[in-house]
Parts: C-alpha cells; sequence; structure tokens
C-alpha cells in the first residue's frame, strides 16, 4: 500500500519546531504572535513545492487546495493547527497539518489525481491562549462564530485579533466559510495516556465529553493592606483563592471520570499596598457523563454560596459556557478503522477529552478525528513527545481515508 514519507514528515516537524523553541525542547507560538506569522510561511511555502494553491480567509485560516479532476466538486479537507499553547510542544496542531501537507506531497509524487479537490488545512486559534475563544478559526469557517466578534477579541493586553491578524499580514481574501465541504480528517496526538497503556496505534475518535467553561469574578472593596482592621477587610483575592480551591476539590472527588480546575486568574489593582476590590479568574469542567457535569456544577454554585455568605464577598458570572458531547460521523469512524487495519495498524474506538476543530467541522461535514499515543499522555507541555513511527502511522491512515473520500 501507498505510504507517507515518513522520514520527511519528521523532518517537518523539527524544522517547524525550531520556530518558537523553548529549552526544554517545546514551543511558544500562539496565535498571531511572529512565531506564528513564520510558521504560517513556511507552510505556505511547503504547500506552493507540493503543487498546492494557497488561499487565506478572512479569520487567517490557510488552505492548499490541490484539483480534482472534477474541481467543481467539494473538497476533501485535513488539517488542524499551528498555534501552539504557552508553553506547548511541537506535535499538538503541527503534527495533524504537517501530516495533511504529507499526504498532498505523497499524492503528488505518485502521480495521483484525485476524483475531488483535496485542501489542507491550518486553522487559526485554536489555541484560545491567546485570545478567546478557542477553536476560533473553524468556528467562523463553519458558522458558529461571527467574524466581527472573533475579530474584536482582545488579548491580556488589550490587542484586537483583528489588528493583530493584519498586523501579521494574514488577514486574507478568500471566501468566509460558506462554501460545501465533502469531508473532514483531523490527526492529533492523543493527549491522554489511553492509547500508550494499552499499547494501541490509532484511536478511531466517537465522540467528546460534556463540559462547562466559566469565567467568574469576586468582589470586595479597596483599602490600605498595612492599616485596615483586619475585620473589616473584604478581600476578592480570598474569596477567588477559596472558590478556586473548592472547584479542585470537587474536581478531584469526580475523578476519573470528571475534572475541574480554574486556570488563570487576574486581580486588581494588583500592588503590595492595596487590598484588592476584584479578582476574575477562568475554570473548566468536563465529565464523560451529562448527570456528572451537571452535578459538579452545582456544587461549584453551592461552594460558590457559601463562600459569599461567610465573607461577605459577591461573585458574578461574566461568561459561562456549556458544550455537550460532539458525535463524529459512523461511516468516517468505520473508514478509520478498515484503513487501519489495511495497514496491519492496531486501532480501538475512543472519546476525547479536549476540543479540537474537528467539533466546528463536523456541524457541516462528516468529520473523523485520528488519535496517535502521546509520551505518557503528556500535552501542553515542553515534554510534550510523539514518537516518528506513531506520526508516521497515523499520516498513513488519514492518507488513505482521504483517497478514499476523494475517489468516490
Amino acid at each position: 500500500m501507498l505510504r507517507t514519507n515518513a522520514s520527511r514528515l519528521w523532518s517537518d516537524l523539527m524544522t517547524q519546531g525550531a520556530i518558537g523553541a523553548l529549552p526544554l525542547g517545546g514551543l511558544d507560538r500562539m496565535s498571531l504572535t511572529d512565531g506564528d506569522r513564520d510558521a504560517r510561511g513556511l507552510f505556505a511555502h511547503w504547500c506552493r513545492e507540493a503543487g498546492l494553491v494557497v488561499s487565506i480567509d478572512g479569520m487567517g485560516n490557510m488552505f492548499g487546495r490541490r484539483a480534482g479532476l472534477d474541481d467543481s466538486l467539494p473538497p476533501v479537507m485535513a488539517g488542524s493547527h499551528l498555534d501552539t499553547q504557552s508553553p506547548g510542544g511541537k506535535f499538538d496542531g503541527p503534527l495533524g497539518v504537517l501530516a495533511a501537507l504529507e499526504v498532498a506531497r505523497t499524492l503528488h509524487e505518485a502521480g495521483i489525481v484525485t476524483k475531488r479537490p483535496i485542501e489542507v488545512v491550518n486553522w487559526t486559534n485554536e489555541e484560545g491562549a491567546r485570545f478567546s475563544p478557542g477553536l476560533m478559526g473553524s468556528a467562523v469557517f463553519a458558522g458558529q462564530l461571527d467574524l466581527a466578534a472573533a475579530h474584536a477579541s482582545t488579548d491580556r493586553a488589550g490587542l484586537r485579533f483583528g489588528d493583530e491578524l493584519r498586523r501579521i499580514r494574514y488577514a486574507g481574501h478568500a471566501p468566509m466559510g460558506g462554501r460545501p465541504v465533502d469531508s473532514y480528517f483531523e490527526l492529533h496526538i492523543e493527549q491522554g495516556p489511553l492509547l500508550e497503556a494499552a499499547g494501541i496505534t490509532i484511536g478511531a475518535v466517537t465522540h467528546s465529553h460534556y463540559s462547562v467553561f466559566a469565567d467568574v469574578e469576586c468582589h470586595g472593596a479597596n483599602a490600605h493592606t498595612q492599616s485596615e482592621p483586619m475585620l473589616r477587610r473584604r478581600n476578592a483575592l480570598v474569596g477567588a483563592a477559596r472558590l478556586i480551591e473548592a472547584i479542585d476539590r470537587v474536581g478531584r472527588a469526580h475523578a476519573p471520570a470528571g475534572s475541574a480546575s480554574a486556570t488563570v486568574i487576574d486581580v486588581w489593582p494588583n500592588n503590595r499596598i492595596n487590598i484588592p476590590h476584584r479578582a476574575a479568574f477562568s475554570y473548566g469542567v468536563m465529565h464523560s457523563d451529562e448527570a456528572g457535569v451537571l452535578a459538579m456544577d452545582a456544587e461549584i454554585e453551592a461552594a460558590r454560596a457559601t463562600i459569599a455568605a461567610e465573607t461577605g464577598l459577591s461573585f458574578s458570572t461574566v461568561v459561562k459556557r456549556r458544550r455537550d458531547p460532539i458525535h463524529f460521523d459512523e461511516t468516517m469512524i468505520a473508514l478509520t478503522e478498515t484503513v487501519a487495519a489495511e495497514l496491519a495498524l492496531s486501532v480501538q474506538r475512543m472519546r476525547t477529552r479536549p476540543g479540537h476543530d474537528a467539533f466546528n467541522m463536523s456541524r457541516i461535514c462528516p468529520t473523523e478525528l485520528v488519535f496517535v499515543p502521546c509520551r505518557d499522555g503528556i500535552s501542553h507541555s515542553e515534554l510534550e513527545w510523539c514518537t516518528p513511527e506513531h506520526c508516521a502511522a497515523g499520516a498513513d491512515v488519514v492518507l488513505h481515508g482521504v483517497l478514499a473520500r476523494a475517489n468516490r
């Protein structure tokens, strides 16, 4: 069977991994930074070398198109994202983009022209590490998020997404979604330990978990930290800290099926002499079952009410979003299993805990998310690692999945 070029894919991963490189081998290449710009430029160069026509839409989403025999048919897409967390690793996102590129290169070198066109995709701001929400580029493409709202998003320094997109010169003019897509494949490291522990090479992802994400503020009162009588103090940081601890306690009580953690905190006025009057933080809750996520959410709300009553502080919810499981297309799942078996690769069905651009694409076309193992299940870390063999195995599965769909 036709195979991708494993050594070239690995070289691409390591070469792109030099952009935004960190001392321990990971990356810091958040969306719309100079590092993201440089990674995009290299990707575009490689696409053109492979004979792909590159277009960029108003979100900065990049598409490398390979024409089909009937170029009027909806394309088969494959890809992921080049932006990373801070710190992040070399594989979360880039593997999916560069494996899709390797599929196009392999077909080009083999002289294979498919019935349908194929598009290699780099989605903008999947991570949400700098601009919120995550999965942003694919959300706008799939009609789940308004383009103007996405452009108005700001980072913690107050810089607007739209301004930064123009600054790095990736505000393109291609149509912003609204076009038919035949199907979509996304290759990704598992970001969990299950495949590695089971000795399985390919995960055919069936669906995702329940989750709740919230931004909360605690409100107190400014006062002098050296002179305000202790019993009169209304320290918003204390209230936030108590609720953050309660959220962690809820997550641990519901493990392993559930998890909950606070992740970001900002305090005002944030100096050594003032008692803070405002503290804002974010947290996420996840569970495999609806009853579980509802129970965790209720326990956190109860803890919040108790802390407010005990401290005289007040809490407000700025944003709260619930995401129910996304189910992928059964035909695409079965195709992944069939292809893996034909390639003599072990495969199992599984769920995903993290979100992926495949979630948004599943709303507009048949979609499949393909997992390969990562060492110790570690991700969003400089220690993130996937072996060359597993990278190549995942790329081979995507190659034959894309071929099957594109020649229908």
